[in-house]
């Protein structure tokens, strides 16, 4: 498979247009076109951009051989796959452990709440302190 044929074939498994990837690399439309149609080649440069971009060498772009391309295109989906499982994984493990805090905390404010809830539950006359005579007739001499 030719290098033209391999740059239209990878930009369309990543679901780009050409102006898409022309603004990825930094290069304008007109010379992703140029390259998809054989016309020019890019530059090394590119190449590297383009090896990124795609995940493959800069070998497995220029190299013609079809089944050694699709080999590495495979594992490459394949590693991208095992990547994803251990993203998951770790991602479910993150949400466990806030759920775990968030009971807790819940479980720590309930027990607050129930402890302190008596002691806050009295009655007027319950409350200590000193009587005072509501009897009294006259005036209060106010010393200050």
């Amino acid at each position: 498979m030719k290098l033209d044929e391999k740059l239209v074939r990878l930009r369309k498994e990543k679901g780009l247009t050409q102006l898409e990837l022309a603004e990825a690399v930094k290069v304008s439309r007109q010379a992703v076109s140029k390259w998809e149609s054989g016309i020019s080649l890019p530059s090394t440069e590119n190449l590297r951009s383009l090896s990124e971009l795609y995940q493959v060498s800069v070998d497995d772009l220029l190299n013609d051989d079809l089944e050694r391309f699709n080999f590495l295109k495979k594992q490459s989906a394949i590693e991208d796959l095992e990547g994803n499982k251990e993203h998951k994984k770790n991602y479910w493990k993150q949400i466990f452990r806030w759920i775990i805090i968030l009971v807790l905390l819940l479980a720590i404010c309930i027990a607050f709440f129930t402890i302190f809830k008596g002691k806050r539950n009295l009655q007027m006359g319950e409350i200590p302190g000193e009587e005072v005579d509501t009897n009294i007739e006259g005036d209060f001499d106010i010393i200050w």
